[in-house]
């Protein structure tokens, strides 16, 4: 019987693997492939966000640009068509990956919104501002939904179909872990002059907690719900809501763009693919 670590070492006619097929063993399509393209992303975040510093100053041109870039392309599309060949050979199915059910979606993230507008009245962190939180929520919010799938539904869930076989919690642990890291090295790359090994630590326990939240509802909307709530508080102090409320029209055709592009592909997965088993975990 051919096993899982026979797979990694071999080819399907149990030959040895060819460095040109390395990325279609188990190895490198649920390890190197995600990992490959957090690098790629992590490095277009520096090159197009960090070290313009973007943020800081939102300009059309450059927001645009690094929505465009490093958010849709690299953050959405290419996971996406990873995730499509992870369904169509068995390694996890689009429930897994956090594409549910319209009612189950607009439900979960209904709620999700309503728990972190209660956060915000509760807890804003621009003081009675209100519209300063939301202005600061959709210039982050392509970044939170890029963060989402890159770091918890690509990496995480591939790492956790990789270590399946070890058990329900190991697999939600190590994709929990390698999440969490992918999300504070990310961070690392939007804010370099800003992170300090305090502030590392706690971009590591957010991505942490967002991974739990994502293998617990399974919901790739609501995880992006929750990442860009949490990006918001994480940079308390770094963003100026004056400076973003300026470039508004900007900030919201990029929020837009970003969460049009994964309606769409929602809706293509949706009608295109239908949720096959897969083992749980």
């Amino acid at each position: 019987m051919r096993t899982k670590e026979h797979d990694r070492k071999t080819g399907s006619a149990g030959q040895p693997v060819c460095p040109r097929d390395w990325m279609q063993t188990v190895t490198g399509r649920l390890i190197l492939l995600p990992l490959i393209l957090s690098g790629v992303w992590i490095f277009e975040t520096f090159l197009f966000q960090g070290w313009p510093q973007v943020f800081l100053s939102p300009r059309p041109s450059g927001l645009l640009f690094y929505t465009l870039m490093t958010c849709v392309f690299i953050g959405i599309l290419v996971p996406v068509f990873l995730m499509r060949q992870a369904f169509l050979r068995g390694d996890a199915n689009m429930h897994q990956l956090g594409f549910r059910s319209v009612r189950r979606t607009v439900l979960m993230t209904s709620l999700t919104l309503l728990i972190v507008w209660v956060a915000v009245v509760l807890q804003n962190p621009f003081g009675t501002d209100r519209m300063a939180f939301v202005s600061v929520y959709l210039l982050l919010l392509p970044t939170g939904i890029a963060s989402a799938m890159v770091c918890c539904v690509l990496a995480g869930t591939h790492v956790q179909a990789f270590v399946r076989e070890r058990g329900a919690l190991v697999a939600i642990l190590a994709g929990t872990a390698v999440s969490a890291l992918l999300f504070a090295l990310s961070l690392t790359a939007h804010f370099p002059d800003a992170v300090t090994p305090v502030s590392f630590l706690r971009f590591f326990s957010a991505g942490a907690l967002s991974a739990l939240f994502f293998f617990a509802v399974r919901d790739v909307w609501a995880v992006s719900v929750v990442v860009t709530g949490i990006l918001v508080w994480l940079t308390d102090g770094w963003l100026d809501p004056a400076q973003v409320f300026l470039q508004y029209p900007a900030v919201l055709a990029a929020a837009l763009l970003c969460a049009g592009t994964l309606a769409a592909l929602h809706w293509y997965l949706s009608r295109h693919y239908i949720t096959i088993p897969a083992p749980h975990g």
